[in-house]
């Protein structure tokens, strides 16, 4: 059983790294909370989530996801957006002690890094390029600005069974108090929180990346999308003159007016 601390309570400094093997004798990396040596586990701050599989079969059959089912993974990512136009400080704070955590891990990285990486005499910032942060930086692709900051988490569908075989697992989706909604889906734009846990520490990605994959257990759906605050106002246009402007009228249900008729019998050509 997993214990979820508060994100506020979670102390970064008692997280603690030490070396170790598996049975192929590949160095490993543990990761476990002090003083009780569990597992590093919290509730995240609220996050608006873009892009969440956190029903069904998850990614399964998506774009990026696989082609066997018995590797689909649930996703779900956090994001810094404002919420109804307000800045989340909360989030902010929360991605603050996640780039807490990565520093200590990459403090542990750089001094055993021959051992991790099968690299020596890199300093701290040489070792840090080659770290994949927890906190992603995203940015337009276009115009190449900064225009947000994600967290991703991911787990899988299925699960060992302890017998040999697997099982299907769910994603438990509850409203802001914590109670289950039967069949709760989770949609993009909604403000969510969840419980995740350090699932490992991988080594070797790419070649000599290293860091650390987060999972979650259980979505708490804070806000759905369709009751966050509506603009009721565009200030940029505020004190708009233009001689030819009217009221805007609202186009009734009832109107024979088809916008995409215009287009759909124009030629190709």
């Amino acid at each position: 059983m997993k214990h979820f601390y508060k994100h506020t309570d979670l102390d970064p400094a008692q997280i603690s790294f030490s070396l170790g093997a598996d049975r192929n004798g590949k160095t490993t990396v543990s990761m476990v909370y002090q003083p009780a040596g569990g597992e590093v586990a919290m509730v995240s701050a609220p996050g608006v989530t873009l892009w969440p599989r956190v029903n069904g079969d998850g990614n399964f059959g998506t774009m990026w996801g696989p082609s066997d089912i018995t590797k689909a993974k649930f996703t779900l990512d956090l994001n810094d957006q404002p919420i109804n136009d307000v800045k989340n400080e909360e989030f902010e704070a929360y991605m603050a002690k996640l780039e807490l955590i990565d520093d200590r891990l990459l403090d542990f990285v750089t001094e055993h890094q021959l051992r991790v990486l099968g690299r020596k005499n890199l300093s701290r910032e040489e070792v840090k390029m080659l770290q994949i942060r927890t906190v992603r930086t995203k940015y337009d692709k276009v115009s190449g600005a900064l225009n947000g900051h994600a967290i991703n988490l991911s787990t899988s569908k299925f699960a060992w069974d302890g017998i040999g075989g697997k099982y299907a697992r769910t994603v438990t989706v509850c409203d802001h108090q914590g109670a289950t909604v039967p069949n709760g889906q989770v949609a993009p734009g909604d403000v969510v929180a969840a419980t995740m846990y350090a699932n490992m520490v991988y080594t070797g990605v790419g070649g000599d990346k290293f860091g650390i994959h987060w999972s979650f257990q259980d979505v708490s759906v804070v806000c759905q999308r369709a009751s966050l605050e509506q603009k009721s106002e565009v200030a940029a246009f505020a004190g708009a003159d233009w001689t030819y402007a009217k009221p805007y009228v609202p186009i009734s249900s009832e109107s024979t007016y088809d916008a995409a008729a215009q287009f759909g019998t124009e030629s190709a050509a």
